[in-house]
């Protein structure tokens, strides 16, 4: 989950017209994956090591960590060097856990918080934090956990939460009547770690298995099974110490996709990007940038990162303008879908992305005004976007405020606009520092 602030408390980035993006450059690590991974090392005892995390975004789980008694050391570039405190070992804080916009960090501290005993608040303004509360809090409840959230008049529940811990939870078998979201799966995963006895976490639809790859390579006790009736069932058997681990994380997909998209975007491009992650619900934007006319290569690594497959990859930008055509997009995130888009901006012809989930749906219309103002023609419809390009640079000279999922794609637009495009999102650097280490041209304010 990430998280968009007030407009004005947002940083700029100008995004400038290149001729090329061109080169090689290592995709810094998924943010998703580094959060579970520094967590889940404040859980175990000895030392681990996480590599290739982002540059930004991770200083809200680090402090609330570390005033939670783990040490949590900046070893630079990306690594982290993490002296965790066992299963139920953290201590209790004395004030307010504020993890700001990092909704996965509040997610998963509240699913460990609540099987060691202690009271907690902590908070985050992430929107989807209500969503994650509805459906984490009964089944944390029936753990043993207590809570007094935050409400919202209408019978809803949010942040900030007291959260009252409990060291006899009691180990439960859910399976929720709507598809639970897999920041909630993960929370009920670690809230498990210190239950005696065995939780299990039933999916109607798979959702992400990030959590469940850490959860072995820190040495829980963890089953996946299939059911009979086509669902997937998770189990942890808990109040099992960890074991520390180094941890190399894979490169974000999502940023690999703006460096492809970007060199898709000015023909004479050719860029290879090494140790991207390419698990299977990492990877849902490479078919669609193959099926929009990109010369795109995979060759998987020898390593692992955390656990996922990784993959070093290369797209080579032809100088024929795209066609255009129907294409099924219905497994993209909002960022992706993004993406998509603006590769489309740059087709000769019309683009419709079809098959939209329902979150792409909402997606595609705030996208459509945005795009309108960068000078792509674009509408939405039930479950589509249509791009109409007539295979020339869109006009650009835009300042747009997106949320930080998107702001990748309007970056990657600006370096083939004609004129610069600035992106307002509450967003890090890591984006423009990939880009720019590709020829790209973008700046802060």
């Amino acid at each position: 989950m990430s998280a968009s602030a007030h407009p004005d408390a947002m940083p700029t980035w100008t995004s400038a017209p290149v001729s090329t993006i061109s080169g090689y450059a290592a995709v810094p690590g998924d943010p998703a994956v580094a959060v579970r991974a520094l967590v889940l090392a404040a859980l175990t005892v000895g030392e681990s090591r996480v590599a290739g995390a982002p540059l930004a975004g991770l200083g809200p789980l680090v402090q609330a960590l570390r005033t939670l008694g783990a040490r949590v050391e900046d070893g630079g570039e990306g690594a982290w060097h993490v002296r965790g405190v066992g299963v139920g070992g953290l201590r209790q804080a004395a004030g307010l856990l504020d993890l700001e916009g990092d909704g996965l960090a509040f997610a998963l501290l509240s699913g460990v918080l609540a099987t060691q005993a202690g009271e907690t608040f902590l908070t985050t303004r992430h929107p989807g934090a209500a969503a994650f509360l509805k459906a984490t809090l009964p089944p944390l409840a029936r753990m043993g956990a207590a809570f007094t959230p935050a409400g919202d008049g209408l019978g809803g529940v949010r942040p900030p939460l007291l959260l009252r811990g409990t060291a006899r939870a009691v180990p439960v078998d859910h399976r929720p009547l709507a598809p639970v979201a897999c920041d909630a799966k993960s929370a009920l995963l670690l809230a498990a770690l210190n239950i005696a006895g065995r939780t299990t976490v039933v999916e109607e639809t798979p959702t992400a298995d990030h959590t469940e790859r850490l959860l072995r390579q820190f040495g829980a006790a963890l089953v996946t099974r299939r059911q009979p009736d086509g669902a997937w069932a998770v189990s942890v058997d808990g109040q099992r110490e960890l074991r520390p681990a180094v941890v190399a994380l894979p490169g974000d997909a999502a940023l690999a996709g703006a460096a492809l998209a970007a060199a898709m975007l000015r023909p004479g491009s050719d860029v290879t990007l090494t140790g991207v992650g390419v698990g299977e619900h990492r990877g849902a934007l490479f078919p669609v940038l193959r099926a929009m006319g990109a010369d795109l290569t995979m060759r998987p690594t020898a390593t692992t990162g955390a656990g996922e497959p990784m993959a070093d990859l290369r797209l080579s930008a032809s100088g024929r303008a795209m066609p255009g055509g129907e294409v099924e997009a219905g497994a993209l995130t909002q960022g992706e879908l993004a993406l998509a888009a603006v590769v489309a901006a740059r087709t000769l012809g019309t683009t419709t992305l079809r098959g939209l989930a329902p979150g792409a749906v909402r997606a595609a219309a705030a996208l459509v005004p945005v795009l309108a103002a960068c000078g792509v023609s674009a509408t939405a419809g039930a479950d589509v976007l249509v791009i109409t390009g007539d295979g020339q640079p869109p006009t650009g000279g835009a300042t747009v405020t997106v949320g930080a999922e998107m702001a990748p794609a309007f970056l990657a637009l600006g370096a083939a606009a004609a004129r610069p495009i600035a992106v307002r999102a509450d967003t890090g650097p890591d984006a423009a520092r990939l880009l720019n280490m590709l020829g790209a041209a973008i700046t802060p304010g």
